[in-house]
């Protein structure tokens, strides 16, 4: 239902965005949006793996991409509060979970900024004036990024909360890949977003640089400004900063709704074929393991 919403409330946007962008260009745009959303499943399996926790590989994407539906409803939690519940069905407690989802988004800022700051300056280094805040957290981020920093601080946190401490270490190798499958993610959400700007303007390198730099840090921005719940609208607005570069006002309006609308597409059809391969019968309760919250 929350999806559908979301869906009707741009769609007349998205349909005259259809018309400037084409059909040609929304269903390849659609493609690497799809590898950027698999991906960021493989940089969460690599985590969890670094955490002890191991899924099959079909089991895992049934819990990562129908979890993710969870972002088009009220509030940011619904994601992890799904992981956490399906983690524990399959026998890793609640807390390794929000560990793993925690270290994810940690590491994928990390990546998406340095992006950013490695390919912006060349392009649009308005877009980095304007938002410098988010690159200014970037040196903590990278320290918290440590496979020791994020699980020690956490260990404390719930030893303040009287809680078990998690007591595991994200492992070096599986940090390493983590940071790998992110990497690729961000570049192939960066050629989403170049396709959308290429039919509008001219396709070369420095448009697919500016768009992958130009996701890492509006995404980043949105996850990263707390007044506003799951940075709603603050990606746009980075987007629009950082499009306007290269497009009309006009054009970067058509891209940003497209951009949109097709990311939503792409985890929506990826859940629906996750859900169709069906899985085995889970018992209705599963080994709790450590740290349970």
């Amino acid at each position: 239902v929350a999806v559908a919403a979301v869906v009707a409330r741009n769609w007349q946007a998205f349909v005259d965005s259809i018309h400037k962008i084409g059909v040609g260009g929304v269903a390849l745009s659609l493609v690497a949006a799809v590898l950027g959303v698999v991906g960021n499943y493989l940089q969460w399996r690599s985590v969890l793996i670094g955490l002890e926790v191991r899924f099959g590989l079909v089991e895992g994407a049934r819990v990562f991409f129908v979890s993710q539906l969870g972002k088009y409803l009220p509030g940011s939690v619904w994601p992890i509060v799904m992981q956490m519940e399906a983690g524990r069905r399959r026998g890793a407690s609640r807390t390794t979970m929000l560990a793993a989802n925690l270290i994810t988004v940690l590491l994928s800022l990390c990546v998406g900024l340095v992006l950013a700051a490695l390919l912006l300056p060349f392009s649009s280094p308005a877009a980095l004036h304007k938002f410098w805040w988010a690159l200014a957290l970037l040196p903590l981020l990278v320290v918290l990024a440590h496979p020791r920093s994020f699980p020690f601080v956490l260990d404390r946190v719930l030893r303040v909360l009287r809680r078990e401490p998690l007591q595991v270490q994200m492992t070096g190798s599986a940090t390493m890949t983590a940071l790998g499958w992110s990497t690729l993610s961000w570049i192939a959400f960066g050629a989403h977003l170049a396709v959308l700007a290429a039919a509008m303007g001219k396709p070369s390198l420095g448009l697919l640089a500016l768009c992958i730099g130009g996701m890492g840090l509006a995404v980043s921005a949105g996850l990263l400004f707390l007044p506003a719940p799951a940075g709603a609208g603050m990606r746009e607005v980075v987007l629009g900063v950082v499009l306007l570069s290269v497009l009309t006002s006009g054009q970067v309006v058509a891209v940003v709704v497209a951009s949109r609308v097709i990311i939503l597409l792409a985890d929506l059809l990826l859940a629906g074929l996750v859900s169709l391969t069906g899985g085995p019968k889970l018992p209705h309760h599963g080994q709790k393991g450590r740290g349970v919250v």
